[in-house]
């Protein structure tokens, strides 16, 4: 999935079940039979968006941690390495090779 994704899809689903259980106390006040089913898709909308927001959270923490793992490995300003690095090249293919 990609980066952000799982975080806005956690946040609209938990706008969405704040809306929901807005409209089920509504309906509930007014003793319509309907009401149950808002309730149950706010509490699964609530359900799935908190699951959805603390596993992107995860995600960017676990990737925040990689990256500051890696970031001392290596650097190119102090040796000036990345000018110097040669690109190997194949004299011996020939157009017919790839055909």
């Amino acid at each position: 999935m990609l980066k952000k994704t799982k975080l806005f899809a956690g946040i609209a689903f938990l706008v969405q079940s704040i809306t929901f259980l807005t409209v089920f106390i509504v309906l509930w006040a007014k003793k319509k039979s309907i009401s149950k089913t808002f309730l149950f898709i706010g509490l699964l909308g609530g359900i799935t968006g908190t699951i959805l927001t603390i596993q992107a959270v995860k995600e960017d923490k676990q990737f925040k941690n990689m990256l500051a793992a890696v970031d001392g490995l290596y650097d190119f300003d102090e040796t000036d390495a990345a000018d110097e690095i040669e690109v190997l090249i194949d004299d011996t293919a020939s157009e017919e090779d790839f055909e």
